[in-house]
């Protein structure tokens, strides 16, 4: 392929793929919360990558934690939550930074010692997290539904149980910040067809002016 052919291919790349990442994350780039957890669970594929938002008053603990992993080292954990909804219901919720983590643990143990007569009320403030909704994978959803089944938690005994999964391990920095590491890749490649393109001509001139006549 020719330099020239090859710098417009990229050019093009590098121009398409900022639009398209533009395009379909442009509701978690530019727009604010649109619903809350109520209303988006009822309709997971209408606010699907939409900001959703829900004010976590009680919890139940956690019920799983996952690792990803790049080449066998750990990046990032993500901790999953029983969340007790207002109207009794129980949700799914999960988050990965630590503040969120040891708030939901605290508020866990202020919610068993309301739950066990300890305390009157749960005494912690509420918080609102903010995230998209998803579907659960299917091993965490394996946990999801062990844990309820040893709480004895079921629709049975009069629960509503949520399976729509309020993820709030994303922020709109790091979606900003991933948009951005995906426009790199096609302006390094830019990058790399222009200088290589250059030195490719500049070699051809060397070659030309070698066989010039003295």
């Amino acid at each position: 392929m020719k330099s020239s052919t090859r710098l417009i291919i990229v050019s093009c790349l590098a121009l398409a793929i900022p639009l398209l990442c533009g395009y379909f994350m442009r509701d978690l780039l530019f727009k604010g919360v649109v619903a809350t957890y109520e209303e988006a669970a009822l309709n997971q594929s209408e606010y699907r990558d939409k900001w959703i938002s829900y004010e976590v008053i009680a919890c139940f603990g956690e019920y799983a934690e996952s690792t990803e992993t790049h080449y066998f080292i750990p990046t990032g954990h993500e901790y999953y939550y029983l969340v007790w909804m207002e109207d009794g219901s129980i949700m799914p919720l999960s988050v990965s930074k630590k503040s969120d983590k040891e708030y939901l643990d605290a508020l866990s143990d202020a919610t068993y010692d309301y739950c066990d007569y300890k305390t009157d009320y749960i005494d912690m403030e509420p918080r609102t997290f903010i995230g998209t909704v998803t579907t659960q994978d299917s091993e965490i959803l394996g946990y999801y539904n062990e844990t309820l089944d040893y709480m004895g938690t079921s629709e049975a005994n009069g629960w509503t149980i949520r399976y729509t999964l309020l993820d709030c391990t994303s922020t709109r920095g790091g979606t900003i910040a991933l948009v951005c590491a995906v426009m790199l890749i096609p302006i390094l490649g830019f990058v790399t067809a222009f200088t290589t393109a250059r030195k490719e001509k500049k070699k051809v001139e060397n070659q030309e002016e070698t066989f010039l006549p003295k």
